[in-house]
């Protein structure tokens, strides 16, 4: 669940709010009770940026159907091929 917190006390709490965002918490910061900003883990904002970009996405679900079907090179036959 994210949590609101305005400007103010998160400049107070900051070292807990980092911790608790590494745990999994989202914060949504407010200024003037309007949302302003949202404060997420460096891995959710990684999964965000994929999810914007349609082509990289459009290629990891190429990538993993070639998994499913074995259609792959391991690290050392690529590696030997291209040597």
């Amino acid at each position: 669940m994210d949590k609101v917190i305005g400007v103010v006390e998160t400049r107070t709490k900051l070292p807990q709010i980092i911790k608790e965002i590494s745990l999994g918490e989202r914060y949504i910061i407010t200024q003037r009770s309007k949302a302003k900003a949202v404060i997420v883990s460096l891995e959710e904002m990684e999964t965000l940026e994929i999810l914007a970009d349609r082509k990289l996405l459009k290629d990891i679900v190429a990538a993993k159907e070639d998994i499913k079907n074995k259609r792959f090179k391991s690290y050392e036959e690529y590696f030997r091929d291209n040597s």
